[in-house]
C-alpha cells in the first residue's frame, strides 16, 4: 500500500520538475501523466474499499487528476508564451494539490479509524 503510494508520488514529483522546465516538452509529460494516473487508477482507488477513512482523500485526487489532465492536454495545444506559462502555473498548483493528498492518504492509511 505504501509503496503504491510512493510511487504514485515519485511520478508527482518528476511532474512538477518537467513543468518547471523553462520550454516542457508535451509529450514527455503527457507519457508522465499517464503513468500517474494509472498507477492510481490501479492500485490506490481500490484501498477506497479496504480503507473507507481514505475514501474522501481518494476521490478528491482522482478529481484532480482528471482536471490536470485537460492542463496537461491544454498545455500541448499552446502556441504562445503566455499561455503556455499559465498552464504551467495551473498544473504546479495542482501538482502541488496531489502532493498534498498524498500526505493527507498517507496519514488515512497509517492511522485507519
Amino acid at each position: 500500500m505504501k509503496n503504491a503510494l510512493e510511487t504514485l508520488r515519485s511520478h508527482l514529483q518528476t511532474m512538477v520538475g518537467l513543468v518547471q522546465s523553462a520550454n516542457p516538452d508535451g509529450r514527455t509529460l503527457q507519457a508522465q501523466f499517464l503513468l500517474a494516473q494509472q498507477q492510481f487508477q490501479h492500485q490506490m482507488l481500490p484501498l477506497g474499499e479496504e480503507l473507507p477513512s481514505a475514501q474522501p482523500v481518494l476521490t478528491e485526487i482522482n478529481r484532480t487528476l482528471r482536471l490536470l489532465a485537460m492542463d496537461v492536454a491544454f498545455l500541448q495545444a499552446a502556441r504562445q508564451s503566455t499561455t503556455t506559462q499559465q498552464r504551467q502555473q495551473q498544473m504546479l498548483k495542482k501538482l502541488d494539490q496531489l502532493l498534498t493528498f498524498c500526505q493527507a492518504l498517507e496519514q488515512a492509511i497509517s492511522n485507519p479509524t
